[in-house]
């Protein structure tokens, strides 16, 4: 399975978009208008994100949902939660329409996942960034948990990274696991840490520092893995990964992208030229072949770009008939 990730360009097309509200927006109303305003952006989003599902949905794909449903509900100065909201009725009432779609499908056919940003550092030497880490992606997993049944497994990832190299790796290790035991079972049960592009966070070490002490998944990036290999082969650190998730009897949901935009090998580009398909072909081992992996697709076409992918894949299919 595809994933699409956050937005589908086609529909933003016809105007489906997710709507932000900055604080400066926020503060230049009296509260009770900032907060209709505010109520009003996120029953749009979540419209949006429902009409997203549906569209993935027909193509057989899966959905990555956008990390700003619900705008400032996260930033101490704004101090908004969904009961504060006007419209907070009509928001509850979208996520039960939303629960309605998402319980006609098992995850093998349609997957969800969330991708809290990077400023979510659960190994940060700044205890304040840790202390709103963790409750941005409580935000998250208490989104996950409205939006989907009986979702609290690794089926439905919250991926992040360590986003941290400066220091000691087994001591950013450790405090990672610290805070990770602070987490509510809404994130811990579908936490994954992803290999970086750069710095000290390879494959092999998540694995040998993170894995092996409290059995969190790894999401394999390719290209993440192309640009910081670490100690391991492609096919190494692919079959390891895929391990991680195996364990648990969950089908891997990796990240699939190729780089080079602007002569910046990290930097993504709107189609790419080969597919996750000729990567497989290339770097199964025996562990991983004929095994399903599901994949997000991390191209700046969204929509086009796995579009793209599958007529790759239909043009070589005829190739090689």
């Amino acid at each position: 399975m595809y994933n699409l990730c956050c937005i589908s360009l086609s529909l933003k097309k016809s105007g489906s978009n997710h709507r932000a509200m900055r604080f400066t927006q926020f503060e230049k109303h009296s509260r009770q208008e900032a907060l209709e305003i505010l109520g009003n952006r996120a029953l749009e989003n979540l419209q949006t994100t429902l009409d997203t599902m549906k569209f993935a949905r027909s193509n057989n794909w899966g959905y990555r949902i956008s990390s700003t449903l619900f705008p400032l509900f996260n930033l101490d100065k704004a101090n908004v939660g969904l009961t504060d909201l006007p419209n907070a009725t009509l928001i509850q009432d979208k996520f039960t329409e939303i629960k309605m779609f998402t319980k006609q499908f098992a995850p093998t056919q349609f997957r969800l996942s969330f991708h809290p940003d990077h400023f979510n550092v659960l190994c940060s030497a700044n205890s304040n960034v840790v202390d709103r880490s963790i409750n941005e992606l409580a935000h998250h997993g208490w989104l996950m948990d409205e939006m989907v049944d009986n979702s609290r497994s690794y089926w439905y990832p919250l991926n992040i990274h360590m986003s941290r190299s400066s220091g000691d790796p087994q001591t950013i290790a450790r405090e990672f696991i610290k805070n990770y035991d602070r987490l509510d079972d809404s994130v811990k049960s579908r936490l994954v840490l992803e290999n970086e592009d750069k710095g000290v966070w390879s494959p092999d070490r998540l694995y040998n520092l993170i894995h092996k002490e409290i059995g969190i998944p790894i999401t394999y990036d390719n290209l993440h893995h192309r640009c910081n290999p670490g100690e391991w082969s492609t096919s190494e650190a692919f079959e390891r990964c895929y391990e991680t998730w195996h364990a648990h009897g969950c089908c891997p949901l990796f990240h699939f992208s190729e780089g080079g935009a602007n002569n910046n090998p990290r930097a993504h580009l709107d189609f790419a030229t080969s597919t996750p398909h000729a990567f497989r072909e290339q770097f199964d081992t025996s562990v991983t072949r004929n095994q399903p992996i599901d994949w997000d697709i991390e191209l700046k076409q969204k929509d086009y770009a796995i579009d793209h992918i599958m007529e790759l894949q239909k043009k070589k299919a005829l190739l090689s008939a």
